[in-house]
């Protein structure tokens, strides 16, 4: 109760009181609750997708495999990062084998989770931490990562997106979707310390200091990025990070 009081004050009055060990908790808090019904309180057409293994690998990410070197390979290796207890991308690509692979720095409590719940994940979720993937992974051992309303609330995104292009393939895509300016509407509270948001087709992240960060001048001849406002009111950014070949 008092981390909720915590929270709830740093998003009225905007003082970032909650900790950031409190977010985490409360992360862990919606999944059990998100998950215990199958999603009926939640949202029951993502837990159905994300708990089938049959799940078809999304139309957008195809796309964007077919626009990279890795276009002609059949055999593709995937990477989620911050993945959550069920990764958000889709399982099966007809004519492709797909090696999915999904990161979280709560996997562990997310495996407690899911087994509290009896739920089998058909790709489970490993610990691994946004801002040490290539002390996990070899570089260049992706065909394409992805990462959904996630690494803006990590430790330090722009370290994770650095991480997240040494580990794709050169001429390959990482993929960034989150939602505009979480940490300014959220009170700076827990998790919610970075704000993502587009200027001039450049994704910029800006902390508590609001000093921007451009991913363009950070990736600045290793990568191209191309962002723009996304979701039906433009609430949410959508970045493609492509890694020089």
């Amino acid at each position: 109760m008092l981390s909720l009081l915590r929270r709830l004050k740093s998003r009225v009055l905007g003082l970032g009181s909650a900790s950031y060990e409190d977010g985490m908790d409360h992360e862990l808090g919606f999944w059990r609750r998100a998950l215990a019904d199958q999603g009926k309180r939640w949202d029951k057409g993502a837990f159905a997708f994300r708990t089938d293994p049959e799940a078809a690998f999304h139309q957008q990410h195809r796309d964007f495999i077919g626009s990279s070197a890795a276009a002609d390979r059949t055999s593709l290796r995937v990477l989620d990062v911050g993945a959550g207890p069920l990764t958000t991308l889709g399982k099966k690509w007809p004519g492709r084998t797909l090696e999915i692979v999904a990161v979280d720095c709560l996997a562990e409590s997310f495996d407690q989770v899911l087994g509290e719940l009896g739920i089998v994940p058909p790709v489970r979720t490993t610990k691994a931490f946004g801002e040490e993937l290539s002390a996990t992974f070899a570089k260049d051992s992706f065909d394409f990562v992805a990462s959904a309303n996630a690494i803006d609330h990590s430790r330090d995104p722009m370290k994770c997106v650095a991480e997240m292009v040494e580990v794709v393939k050169p001429g390959c895509v990482v993929f960034l979707w989150h939602y505009r300016n979480e940490a300014v509407r959220e009170g700076f509270a827990g998790m919610h310390q970075w704000n993502f948001d587009e200027e001039g087709g450049d994704l910029v992240v800006t902390g508590r200091d609001r000093r921007p960060r451009s991913c363009r001048a950070e990736l600045a001849g290793i990568a191209t990025v191309e962002c723009l406002r996304d979701g039906k009111s433009g609430e949410a950014v959508a970045a493609v990070i492509r890694k020089r070949a």
